[in-house]
């Protein structure tokens, strides 16, 4: 069963559901792959094995009668530990919250669970979700997967090893700046940063249990898997009002149709802003842009006419302050900055009423090796201050409250994961998937990390690639009569 691992959620929750596999089955497929990767890697850091099988147990039990819990009925997921989760540890990697345990779950865990997702374990994170590495003062930090010299990212650093490592199918984790799309990148898998109110936070720490709410802006809720079906699936069951949140947005009503790659319009960058992109992960960048141009695709290379990066960090960072608690910021200049932020939004939305989606880089290079937190980064050979170089694509889009796909797109010099951000409208979550799917056709599927994936996994990679090998031979000789 060691191969079960890398198959995705909704691949697992079919299975079950069709009883090829139990939900133990499965269950003991990866804890065993947990056993024989994760002290290297890190990623997890708390297991809820007891609690995990009988649930297990109950969910095989329940389909012999018939019975069908929802859609990830019998299936493992990990959370992210900034996640309240009731009765099994939450420390957000913050050690007055070392021997935490909720009473409740955030409204996403308690939705998953709803859902008949069984919760494997919490993973790793830095402390109150405040890096771009994992590096918890808790737990130690957490290792790419892909090179144990390198970091993970952050701060859903654990959640996005774990997928990569095949530890687990789907990960919830959180974007503050960042934190779902940097670790989706430098591991190699997908993520989705859903529009700002979108997904409830309620029960997301680092707002410190039994406080008073204060973060309202900027941060929100996604997934990380290992296919864009996971991401549309999770977002559609975590999705939602929540009544401990009214300022929460309703859904749209999103009216869109499949189309094909040539039905879209693509506008993309190599960079904006003051801190360039490595030359690897701008030719990766070409690279997509030319396939979807020989394809007869409309996309040209722009960036917004109006877009001030310098104004919209700044506007980031006193939001950010405010909210936090962690500057001298008083009420109206708070206000002033919301009033610039709304004025971005609307040159970010003026901008991509003319598109379809926005590809840009994540980050402007690879995954790095450790380091201590705020030590300068290399672009090219020169260096860079630590957040400044690590966010500059991202938090523009925290700021924006846009929706964003992580698609992993290729690999460095040096073999690691190289992704790129699909950035769509606000509110238009649901069409932008649709549109990251279609683009897979080009970007490619999740590649697993040397190492992890078994041999009954290799050999059902070979039998995919000869079947595609055929299947273009058939085609070649089609066009040849033709």
């Amino acid at each position: 069963m060691s191969h079960l691992v890398f198959f995705s959620a909704s691949e697992l929750a079919k299975a079950i559901r069709d009883r090829t596999v139990s939900s133990v089955e499965v269950l003991d497929a990866h804890l065993e792959h947990i056993a024989l990767h994760n002290s290297k890697l890190n990623a997890i850091i708390t297991l809820d094995v007891e609690n995990a099988y009988q649930r297990a147990k109950k969910a095989d039990e329940a389909l012999g009668r018939g019975e069908i819990w929802g859609r990830l009925h019998g299936v493992p997921i990990t959370i992210k530990d900034s996640l309240e989760t009731k009765g099994l540890r939450t420390t957000s990697s913050y050690e007055p919250l070392a021997n935490y345990v909720p009473t409740q779950d955030a409204t996403v865990v308690a939705r998953l669970r709803a859902a008949g997702a069984i919760l494997l374990g919490k993973t790793n994170t830095p402390k109150l979700t405040a890096d771009f590495q994992t590096n918890s003062p808790l737990f130690g930090r957490t290792n790419n997967p892909w090179n144990l010299d390198y970091t993970s990212g952050g701060s859903t650093g654990g959640g996005a090893a774990a997928v990569a490592a095949g530890l687990s199918p789907l990960e919830l984790g959180s974007d503050l700046g960042g934190s779902i799309r940097v670790p989706g990148h430098f591991c190699g898998v997908f993520g989705l940063k859903p529009t700002e109110h979108r997904v409830s936070t309620f029960g997301h720490i680092p707002e410190l249990p039994g406080k008073p709410k204060t973060i309202r802006h900027l941060q929100t809720i996604g997934p990380l898997a290992r296919c864009v079906e996971d991401l549309r699936l999770c977002l559609s069951l975590i999705q939602g009002l929540d009544p401990q949140q009214n300022w929460l947005l309703p859904i749209p009503t999103e009216q869109f149709k499949l189309e094909n790659l040539r039905a879209y319009r693509y506008a993309w960058t190599t960079g904006f802003g003051d801190i360039p992109a490595s030359t690897e992960t701008k030719r990766c960048l070409e690279k997509l842009a030319l396939s979807l141009e020989n394809l007869g695709c409309c996309i040209e290379e722009h960036n917004p006419p109006n877009l001030d990066v310098t104004v919209a960090r700044e506007t980031y960072s006193e939001i950010l302050k405010f909210e936090f608690g962690l500057s001298e910021i008083n009420q109206q200049q708070y206000e002033h900055a919301l009033h610039k932020r709304d004025r971005i939004i609307t040159d970010l939305e003026g901008f991509l009423s003319d598109w379809d989606v926005w590809l840009c880089p994540v980050v402007p290079i690879a995954a790095f090796t450790h380091r201590p937190s705020g030590e300068p980064i290399e672009i090219d050979g020169k260096q860079f201050p630590y957040l400044k170089a690590i966010g500059a694509y991202t938090t523009l889009f925290n700021l924006g409250g846009n929706p964003v796909i992580v698609l992993p797109l290729s690999q460095s010099q040096k073999g690691l994961p190289i992704g790129v951000q699909v950035v769509g409208r606000r509110g238009s979550d649901m069409r932008l998937i649709a549109i990251a799917e279609t683009l897979t056709q080009i970007t490619g599927g999740f590649q697993p990390p040397p190492g992890y994936y078994s041999a009954t996994l290799r050999v059902r990679s070979q039998k995919s690639e000869v079947r595609s090998q055929k299947s273009e031979v058939r085609s070649q000789k089609s066009e040849v009569r033709s």
